[in-house]
């Protein structure tokens, strides 16, 4: 009875863990949202599954401009800058989520920045074991690619500017523009 408990155990645990995305992380639902529409734009992106760099590990990275304002872009390469400031959450193991914390910065120490991009920190992870799954990396560098987004009225953040690869697939994630009615 022990051993079916225990693979029962296992099973569950398992589910668990390849359900995690960006509400894992995030406390804020307009933050984390946007983050999860650009993780399944992995998955959808005609670019990234022709070019087989779903295969890679690739992570979103979610950088503050101020406290009203972020972008995220997706990466398959080790990051050159600010690699202190980062704070690591995984995902499965090949997907990440970075977020570059400026909470050190003139604007994020008013409370607008704390509460719009407040983190679970009981979910870091360390991100030497990202660092160096990127380092075994063999595929070239993700074609640039920003979401933007601004922060409305402390309720709402919209799609400020797309600068992507495959940008219509990632609209009709943005916009639900294949949902069944």
């Amino acid at each position: 009875m022990k051993i079916f408990q225990f693979i029962l155990l296992l099973v569950i645990a398992s589910l668990n863990a390849q359900t995690r995305d960006a509400s894992d992380f995030f406390e804020t639902f307009q933050v984390y949202r946007k983050v999860n529409n650009v993780l399944s734009f992995i998955e959808k992106s005609n670019t990234i599954l022709i070019n087989e760099y779903e295969k890679s590990v690739i992570y979103a990275l979610v950088t503050p401009m101020h406290e009203k304002a972020f972008v995220i872009s997706l990466k398959n390469q080790m990051p050159t800058k600010y690699i202190k400031q980062l704070k690591c959450f995984k995902i499965n193991d090949n997907r990440f989520m970075v977020f570059l914390d400026r909470s050190d910065e003139n604007f994020g120490e008013n409370e607008m920045y704390k509460k719009n991009f407040e983190i679970k920190t009981n979910e870091l992870v360390p991100c030497d074991y990202l660092f160096k799954k990127l380092k075994e990396n063999k595929l070239p560098k993700i074609p640039e690619n920003v979401f933007a987004y601004s922060i409305f009225e402390e309720t709402f953040v919209y799609l400020e500017d797309l600068a992507t690869f495959d940008a219509l697939q990632y609209l009709e994630i943005e916009y639900d523009l294949n949902r069944t009615k």
